[in-house]
């Protein structure tokens, strides 16, 4: 094999972003189980770097990112849709799967929200959640072109 091989990025990158360690430690495993290279954050301020940096085709973003650590902890917490926000006017191409504990209809609406922001939502997830159904989705997610939206 050449140097030139190694260098090469994968082709299934996942960007695992939610403030619970241990949720992105799952998720992480259950990534590289599934043939992905895996990043993961857990600070919000560290976001926008990893996305631009890593250029991930899957996104698992949690839409409750919990409080910034500079503030204590009265402070309001950040929000998933800033990120989606930031991925729009990136005219990120990511498939994007909505992790979260909040009720099924709130993350649809945030599901819909995506798509009226043109981001290729492909799925919510509630919290706590199955591994193999994840490996499922990820199997299913390396499938299908990055333009392509599976619901």
């Amino acid at each position: 094999m050449n140097d030139l091989a190694i260098m090469q990025p994968s082709e299934n990158r996942l960007l695992c972003v939610d403030d619970s360690t241990d949720i992105t430690d799952i998720l992480q495993e259950i990534g590289i189980d599934a043939g992905y290279e895996v990043r993961v954050v857990n600070k919000f301020e560290l976001i926008t770097h990893e996305i631009d940096s890593f250029n991930p085709t899957v996104i698992f973003l949690d839409l409750n990112l919990g409080p910034n650590d500079v503030f204590d902890d009265k402070e309001i917490p950040r929000e998933g849709l800033e990120i989606l926000k930031y991925l729009a006017a990136s005219k990120s191409l990511a498939k994007i799967v909505i992790l979260s504990g909040m009720s099924r209809r709130s993350r649809e609406l945030n599901r819909y929200l995506g798509r009226d922001l043109e981001l290729n939502v492909v799925a919510s997830v509630s919290k706590p959640f199955r591994a193999d159904s994840i490996g499922k989705l990820l199997d299913k997610l390396k499938e299908e072109p990055l333009t392509a939206s599976l619901i």
